[in-house]
């Protein structure tokens, strides 16, 4: 999915997006000058954040 797609679905902003590519928490993929993040790395962040207490 492109960088918008993933905030759109995440409900991150851009800036906060690219906060976890560079802290290496979420990796991306580059085909010409378009930025993309596979499903299957989304997904795997968003298992790897931390659960809320109760």
């Amino acid at each position: 999915m492109t960088l918008r797609e993933f905030c759109a679905w995440s409900r991150l902003g851009k800036t906060s997006a690219y906060r976890e590519v560079r802290a290496g928490r979420l990796r991306i993929v580059k085909t010409g000058a378009k930025t993309l993040i596979l499903m299957s790395d989304a997904e795997a962040w968003l298992r790897s954040l931390p659960t809320a207490a109760a």
